[in-house]
């Protein structure tokens, strides 16, 4: 936590309020570091409405778990999640000093608990943060849910001066009497935890810093292959910029080509051979020069460089030249070095410029720990297949402790010189997915407010097409899908031709990360 918010508590906790077991600590992480791995706590202000159960009708239960033992057993399960804990059933605390507290905190704070019945408090799950109720068992269920979920009640029968917008709000439920079996006791719990971890995955995107070297005109401008009577608005590349930090707090860290060129000059290439040789070490088979190798290596390096510098924890990259000459042979495409170098130690890159697709990325990695896939997406309604073909994908699909998949570096498919040893025939990656996996084809819509999502299960496409492997891009991700209505959601004009894909089946994850980050989600295969 930093040194303001600190202060803030110590001036608020001076004048009103106290808790025995409030657990604020600080953050291990300087602004000034690295930022890959190393994130600051994520800070939930937790309400405690009540002592865990309706104790009048019926007495006491048998056994209870309180709420400092529930506290205990949610922080042990919650790795640098800081808990600023009030509890409303303390006199010394009141809901009047916990909106007031909450209020002047809402800066600092990532997302608000509130456990046990509500008492009519609406208004504290309605504070534009993401918001998690937690409703225990057998407590009177005076829970607006239908409110929480759209943000109206349009019939309502009690009238008042109180307008609530759509909120972020997910719900869960605890057994806090412990008349449930384990089982299910053990059920609601992990789905508290997960969703309490939504949070924290929100808070690691919040701390993003994408640097971009690309030389075009426009963000993402090669995605959005739409109707040529149409353009980019002129101001397009600084309101998505803007729109993009405002809603989820992603920086763009742009860096001008010159930059890159001038870095990569300058980069070891004994350094660059050493990468190189690892690479092809571990390689299935290689076909491309040994020479272009080298180059995509020590590209990477450049890309390392200055996203150190620029203090990134992840990188966007349209280059395809090596000194800016023009020339065919100063051509490259680094995804080897962004699939190989980069995913492989957790920092997720693309080689492409489209901020959606590596905020989708980034979000798949902080939920599952996985990398993803980016490709150009093509829909066969006859096969009911969807295909994501480009010239690389993560050789880790599954995460830095799952199975690596066997890879082979080629020459890039777009080159010219393609199928040669000479200079600008530059490097692609041919990766086989694996066969009947599940598999989350998604995008964030950054513009939109949106997620798209659709889902299928991977397939071996050497049995639906001939000569697979010589057809366009280098690797082809394939999967049986509800393939029509995918089609029928496809607008190149409004969401672009690219996506991400990952494996294991995300929709309901992605559904309720939308939840929390105030996105809508558009299930397209539906």
């Amino acid at each position: 936590m930093n040194t303001k918010l600190n202060l803030l508590f110590i001036i608020i906790f001076s004048v009103s309020i106290t808790c025995n077991y409030a657990t604020e600590k600080n953050s291990s992480l300087n602004k000034g570091t690295e930022k890959v791995g190393e994130y600051e706590n994520t800070q939930i202000y937790t309400v405690f409405m009540s002592p865990g159960g309706h104790f009048g009708t019926g007495g006491a239960p048998e056994s209870l778990t309180t709420n400092q033992e529930l506290l205990l057993q949610i922080q042990t399960e919650c790795n640098r999640i800081d808990f600023i804990v009030r509890d409303i059933t303390n006199p010394a605390i009141s809901i009047e000093n916990v909106y007031h507290e909450l209020d002047s905190l809402k800066e600092y704070i990532d997302g608000v608990l509130i456990i046990g019945e509500l008492h009519g408090e609406y208004k504290l799950a309605f504070t534009g943060l993401p918001t998690i109720y937690v409703y225990n068992l057998f407590e009177w269920m005076n829970v607006p849910h239908k409110l929480f979920t759209t943000g109206e009640e349009e019939e309502s029968i009690l009238v008042g001066d109180t307008e609530y917008q759509k909120g972020k709000i997910l719900t869960a439920e605890l057994d806090r009497r412990n008349v449930c079996s384990s089982s299910v006791r053990e059920k609601m719990f992990e789905d508290l935890i997960y969703k309490i971890k939504l949070i924290q995955t929100i808070r690691k995107l919040k701390e993003s810093r994408i640097l971009v070297v690309a030389p075009h005109q426009y963000i993402a401008q090669v995605d959005y292959q739409g109707d040529r009577q149409k353009t980019f608005p002129e101001n397009y590349n600084s309101l998505y910029t803007n729109t993009l930090k405002d809603k989820l707090g992603v920086e763009l860290v742009q860096v001008n080509p010159e930059e890159f060129y001038e870095m990569y000059k300058e980069t070891s290439n004994k350094e660059a051979e050493k990468i190189a040789e690892k690479w092809i070490e571990e390689a299935q088979s290689v076909t491309a020069a040994k020479s272009e190798i080298i180059r995509t290596a020590k590209a990477y390096l450049a890309f390392e460089i200055l996203r150190k510098k620029y203090n990134c924890n992840a990188v966007s990259t349209h280059m395809r030249s090596l000194t800016g000459s023009g020339k065919v042979n100063d051509r490259f495409w680094p995804g080897l070095g962004l699939e190989c170098g980069f995913k492989t130690r957790g920092i997720q890159a693309i080689c492409q410029n489209y901020p959606n697709i590596l905020v989708t990325q980034l979000l798949g990695y902080f939920l599952t720990g996985r990398p993803s896939m980016l490709g150009d997406l093509m829909i066969d309604t006859r096969n009911s297949v969807a295909i994501l073909t480009h010239c690389g994908a993560p050789i880790n699909p599954y995460g830095e402790n799952g199975n690596r998949v066997p890879y082979s570096i080629t020459t890039h498919a777009e080159s010219p010189l393609r199928d040669t040893q000479d200079p600008g025939s530059a490097t692609g990656l041919h990766i086989e997915w694996p066969v009947g996996e599940p598999v989350t084809f998604w995008k964030v819509y950054v513009m939109h407010n949106k997620i798209g999502v659709f889902t299928g299960k991977t397939v071996d496409g050497h049995l639906l097409y001939k000569n697979l492997d010589d057809i366009m891009c280098r690797t082809k991700l394939i999967a049986r899908i509800e393939a029509k209505p995918v089609q029928q959601h496809f607008s190149p004009d409004e969401y672009g031709i690219h996506r991400a894909a990952t494996l294991g089946d995300l929709r309901e994850k992605i559904k309720d990360l939308s939840i929390l980050i105030g996105f809508d989600v558009m299930e397209t295969d539906k």
